[in-house]
């Protein structure tokens, strides 16, 4: 009966069962659906990383390539002489090497010398250029006829810039196919330069649908998107950083999740209909039963979900089961990967040992009492040595050396591989003298390379570890190991060991390099004129131009320090651009003033590389109405060594446009005699090293008397640097010589000051006395 108490207790307990079914299955899916949601996000960003660590490996790829391109003496002998065949060639031998799709070499001005892509346009080329400006990126992508190119420039120096050499691999469907093999996701590259092209391992229809969407690539940078396409879960990846043209996109199907999640909503379905069915006859135990495994299974996934290692779920009804199953195949494959990039993140890939980054880590953690003593080796010129038995024998020839560093006693507590032949080690206790003469020994036995006994020689910085030093000053220690093996490097020694405050020069080096733009703008340099007197005439009609430093804080830089740095930093084309500009300016308004003279300038090797800079003065000195005999030029002999037939070609130009030229230091170089008679040079300078005592120095009498007669035997003029003293202004009057430079009439003097000298000097009434003092 329908108010009989046992169907009122069915009707009851069925609608006590039907909703905690109801219950159970919308917590079960729903934690089910974000778990597979979080997964599914887990899984991409894993294929992301993957992804990018995969073009990372091209980019060093690439960068390992050119590195050895860049060093190959015979490739800066062609690039340095335009043998454009050599350059092919070699650029297309690199480029089949490591299978790069394309190998470019450009001036240092940007043009094109050498390329395998044909019909590159100046924009092209313009574009290529713009990558060498900012190389600090992990990739560039260049776009080239609809097709996008992964691509690294680097510099080619001998030693100053000659050239940029560039390779760089096709972003294509088989990149897009290797990606998928490695990640298991499909991937799309697409390019919005010009037109939109899309190269994807995405089945046609659902590329159309991508493109559809197009407009949702910048906003899903970082983020996840459903509908790039539908029915994946999809990220995107800006590969052009500069004008976002290229995107690579990752979609992770949801079929696999979606394909789950039905099979567990259906036999929950399933269960619940069936249960419904027989809840009048086994209601009362049958509830308890079905309910405990799908508790079980709901608290599996959400330990799955927060990272947990839940025991595996066993006993529960075959539908469940499965579905348990799979969600522990899963958690497996997830630690898998994991494990795996951290380790790859931590480790060198071709010694196995730790890298730098996890070096540094490892220190923090080790040093946190301060005991023992940081060793950093390298093997004395490898890079010759990897030239010579080229690049595969030389990365066996590193495992080989790692490997033996490990084998060795006393074993480091710390062994890592910073970079090329660069490795770190780090020893508690501390190792003595002996131990490391014999363990460099060891190291130093032949290693079997490709059936040939090939013998390394290293040289080793230390660093003893002390108090002065915390677990939070990893960065110095490195730096004071490099500082310290630098020295070995500098001094020809096997060990050498860091000594408290030798870093301070390196970070004054580092501070004169980083504040030199600086000092430029804010107008921290300025010039000094040297009068240079024509002692037959005792006149002024000349003078040669110095640069000073007043830093703010580093007070008085001596010039040959910092133009030194500027020249090893790339950064001494700045300078000369400054001197030349500034003392054109300046010979403006002396010539506006009715001051008529002749300054000199010092040009360094690098500006005499440079086949422009000739004509590019000659407009300067137009655009200000400056006539060509106003300035001169001063070149060391050292500098003309550099380059000899680059630097006299360029000479040539100078003397060809009427700007007189000056070998400066004429007698402190190897080379001045072989030279001198192929210099189209119109005055010598005689270093202020034989002039300073020659009225006491017989040797340097003869010396400078031998040379003065040289000089005139070639026609010459002769100017002496550095006299201090009337007698040798007399001595060298005597000997015939022309031009007089030194404190003997006046030191270099500002620009106001100069022009207060030079009235004075030259004027009749005033200049015998001046110079009645100096006789």
């Amino acid at each position: 009966m329908p108010n009989s108490f046992r169907n009122q207790l069915i009707i009851a307990f069925l609608l006590i069962l039907t909703l905690m079914q109801l219950t159970t299955a919308l917590f079960v899916l729903t934690a089910t659906q974000r778990d597979y949601r979080q997964q599914q996000t887990q899984n991409l960003n894993i294929g992301s990383n993957i992804f990018v660590e995969m073009l990372s490996n091209r980019n060093d790829q690439l960068s390992q390539s050119l590195s050895l391109l860049s060093a190959d003496f015979g490739f800066k002998r062609a690039v340095a002489t335009g043998e454009q065949d050599t350059i092919s060639s070699v650029l297309a031998n690199h480029g089949r090497r490591i299978n790069a799709s394309a190998v470019i070499l450009l001036s240092p001005e940007g043009k094109l010398l050498s390329s395998s892509l044909q019909g590159l346009t100046s924009e092209n080329i313009n574009e290529l250029f713009a990558l060498t400006q900012n190389r600090s990126t992990s990739f560039d992508i260049f776009n080239f006829d609809h097709s996008s190119y992964q691509f690294v420039l680097q510099p080619v120096k001998a030693p100053t810039l000659i050239a940029w050499v560039g390779m760089g691999f096709t972003m294509d469907k088989t990149v897009a196919d290797q990606a998928k093999t490695i990640t298991g996701i499909d991937i799309s590259f697409i390019n919005q330069s010009g037109r939109v092209d899309i190269v994807s391992t995405l089945p046609e229809g659902l590329q159309q649908e991508v493109l559809s969407n197009i407009a949702q690539l910048a906003q899903n940078v970082g983020n996840f998107s459903d509908t790039l396409p539908n029915e994946y879960l999809s990220t995107t990846i800006a590969l052009d950083r500069n004008s976002n043209h290229q995107w690579a996109v990752l979609h992770q199907s949801n079929a696999k999740w979606q394909q789950s999640y039905d099979a567990l909503r259906n036999n929950m379905l399933m269960i619940f209909a069936l249960t419904c069915l027989l809840a009048f006859l086994i209601a009362a135990w049958f509830a308890g039963g079905i309910t405990r495994p799908i508790y079980a299974l709901v608290n599996f996934a959400r330990k799955v979900g927060q990272g947990e290692n839940p025991q595996p779920i066993t006993g529960a009804p075959a539908e469940l089961q499965v579905l348990a199953n799979t969600l522990s195949v899963m958690r497996e494959n997830i630690e898998s990967r994991e494990h795996e990039l951290v380790y790859q993140s931590q480790h060198d890939n071709l010694t196995g040992l730790y890298n730098r980054a996890a070096a540094k880590q490892q220190l923090g953690q080790l040093l946190m009492s301060m005991h023992g003593c940081i060793a950093m080796i390298d093997i004395k010129n490898f890079r010759h040595l990897n030239n010579i038995i080229g690049f595969a024998n030389a990365d066996n020839l590193l495992m080989l050396f790692a490997s033996r560093l490990e084998s060795l006693s006393p074993l480091p507590t710390l062994l890592s591989r910073l970079d090329g032949d660069s490795f770190l080690l780090l020893f508690q206790p501390s190792i003595s003298r002996e131990q490391l003469d014999m363990y460099l020994r060891q190291l130093t036995k032949p290693y079997d390379i490709a059936g040939s006994k090939i013998s390394v020689n290293v040289r080793v910085g230390l660093v003893e570890l002390s108090c002065d030093y915390n677990h939070n000053d990893i960065d110095k220690l490195i730096r004071h190991a490099e500082i310290a093996l630098n020295q070995a490097r500098i001094e020809s020694q096997t060990i050498a060991t860091y000594l408290q405050g030798e870093d301070e020069r390196y970070l004054r080096e580092l501070m004169i390099i980083r504040d030199l733009p600086i000092a430029i703008s804010q107008g921290q340099l300025h010039l000094v004129f040297q009068p240079k007197v024509d002692i037959h005439s005792n006149s002024c009609n000349s003078a040669e131009t110095l640069i000073r430093w007043q830093h703010p804080q580093l007070g008085f830089i001596p010039p040959d320090e910092f133009i030194r740095l500027a020249e090893n930093s790339g950064n001494i084309s700045m300078i000369s651009d400054w001197v030349l500009n500034t003392t054109i300016k300046q010979l403006a308004q002396w010539q506006a003033q009715g001051i008529a003279l002749t300054v000199a300038i010092n040009l360094s090797a690098h500006d005499l590389t440079n086949a422009q800079l000739p004509l590019d003065i000659k407009q300067l000195l137009a655009d200000n109405h400056l006539p060509i005999e106003a300035l001169s030029i001063e070149v060391t002999e050292g500098a003309v060594m550099k380059d000899a037939q680059t630097v006299i070609a360029v000479l040539q130009q100078f003397k060809g446009i009427g700007i007189a030229i000056a070998i400066d230091d004429f007698g402190t170089g190897h080379s001045s005699l072989a030279y001198l008679k192929m210099l189209p040079v119109n005055e010598v300078k005689i270093d202020r090293s034989f002039i300073k005592d020659i009225h006491t120095d017989a040797t340097d009498l003869m010396i400078v008397d031998t040379s003065i007669r040289l000089i005139k035997g070639l026609n010459l003029s002769v100017v002496a640097e550095g006299v201090e003293s009337a007698e040798g202004i007399d001595i060298l009057r005597r000997l015939d010589c022309d031009i007089v430079q030194g404190y003997v009439y006046s030191k270099p003097l500002k620009a106001d000051e100069f022009t207060t000298w030079f009235s004075q000097f030259n004027q009749p009434n005033l200049s015998a006395n001046i110079k009645d003092t100096v006789n």
